[in-house]
């Protein structure tokens, strides 16, 4: 069936609905997705269901996970397998980014400032150096489609021509690979993607791609203690256990280590300097900064890092979770071993201290309490946008133990929203709450 990318009254009453129904100001893109039925295309690369506007438009959108999904978005593109593209929205109720949210955990990265980054990064992504790294093994391969009438398309007309040209390109034109990160960074695209992709081609090893949890148990190698560890740094692996891997893989020992962490650090520099809310980047100078014996100065990295989202820190495709489970996250417990070198400032942190404490209280508890005084103290003395950051970390910085102490946190979002003038994330806020009351109840 083909369908008209001519604007008519109707595609155009959609953007007024949705304007209407959460309060934002749509961009540019935005705009002529609704206006143009872009949302009709199938054909795209790996997202490639576009969600219609009359679900957008519902009370409780069926796909919206509560809980899980960032209050502040709102997915528009699906792949095949549960993860979403998801737009948010900043206090001045207008987009901020595309973020790729993943269902297997609700870990998040930035994929663009605009829908139109977001799909020019999923479809060009595998012609980036290095292999692909997921968040889990994909379930299915998908097929890539592009050209004018497609969704890669649409995405070419909201794009710096050079990136343009790639869209309307058959996947297999000619390209010189490793010029193609710097033309999307030189060009704005996707950047803050762009420069993960490249950080973890450069800590990328054939040790990262061979040692697999199957083999480490053939070997007798605890995964979660120590396989994790050194595929995070190569260069924390034994010598024995490298001779052993080698005869294993049947290759020499120093072909299994060839991680470049300098590039890696260019990277995260990058990333680090542009936001402070991607841990990733701040993980990554921290542990260079372990590596060349300077701990006051992988302090002040970890510090940035541990203040970030556990759902930002990427750490499955980093390799950073190898610290135990009760020590929260990777920058706490690197702060835990450097603790001979803090100085007054960092001993009497109080965050840090929430995951230092050994009570009956479990840490996400602690944390989700934490970040809760804090927004009912700014809602007592009427800061509302404070407000609404502290219930945001309340739910949204470690996760809650109980998905219904998120109704309590939604609810007060909203008003906190409301009431502070970020009018587009109260009705997301609310829009959530819906959606979490119709699976609670």
């Amino acid at each position: 069936m083909t369908h008209s990318t001519a604007p008519t009254n109707e595609s155009n009453h959609w953007c007024s609905a949705l304007r209407d129904r959460y309060r934002f100001a749509l961009p540019a893109d935005l705009e002529d997705w609704f206006s143009r039925e872009v949302w009709l295309k199938d054909r795209g690369g790996e997202f490639d269901q576009p969600v219609s506007p009359t679900e957008l438009l519902s009370e409780s959108p069926d796909f919206i996970w509560p809980g899980f999904m960032l209050p502040d978005s709102l997915p528009l593109l699906g792949n095949r397998y549960g993860d979403w593209l998801c737009l948010r929205i900043g206090p001045d109720n207008s987009a901020s980014e595309v973020i790729h949210w993943y269902h297997g955990g609700g870990d998040w990265m930035p994929w663009g400032e605009t829908l139109a980054e977001a799909v020019a990064f999923d479809n060009l992504r595998r012609r980036l150096p290095g292999r692909r790294q997921y968040y889990a093994n994909v379930a299915a391969e998908f097929d890539q489609h592009l050209g004018a009438d497609t969704i890669p398309g649409w995405a070419a007309k909201h794009l710096p021509e050079p990136v343009a040209r790639l869209l309307l390109d058959p996947p297999e034109a000619p390209i010189e690979l490793d010029g193609l990160a710097d033309l999307l960074i030189d060009h704005g695209v996707a950047q803050t993607a762009v420069h993960g992709e490249c950080a973890l081609a450069a800590l990328d090893s054939l040790l990262r791609q061979k040692l697999e949890p199957w083999v480490a148990r053939e070997l007798g190698i605890h995964w979660d203690q120590d396989a994790i560890r050194w595929l995070f740094d190569n260069d924390l692996t034994p010598p024995s256990v490298l001779d052993r891997l080698a005869k294993e893989f049947q290759c020499d020992s120093d072909e299994l280590c060839g991680q470049d962490w300098d590039t890696a650090v260019v990277h995260a520099s990058a990333v680090a300097a542009k936001r402070g809310d991607l841990g990733w980047a701040n993980d990554i100078l921290g542990w260079s900064e372990e590596r060349a014996g300077r701990p006051e100065a992988a302090i002040t990295a970890y510090l940035q890092a541990l203040h970030c989202s556990s759902f930002a820190d990427q750490s499955v495709r980093f390799r950073t979770h190898w610290y135990r489970e009760s020590e929260g996250k990777f920058a706490a417990a690197r702060l835990q071993d450097l603790h001979a070198h803090w100085n007054a400032e960092v001993q009497h942190d109080p965050y840090l201290r929430l995951f230092r404490e050994s009570k009956d209280q479990g840490l996400r508890s602690r944390v989700t309490n934490h970040w809760m005084r804090i927004g009912e103290r700014a809602a007592s003395d009427g800061r509302w946008a404070d407000a609404y950051d502290g219930y945001y970390r309340a739910g949204w910085d470690m996760g809650c133990d109980d998905l219904h102490v998120y109704e309590d946190l939604l609810s007060k979002l909203a008003e906190a929203a409301e009431r502070s003038g970020q009018v587009s994330r109260a009705e997301l806020a609310r829009t959530h709450l819906a959606c979490l009351i119709n699976r609670l109840r």
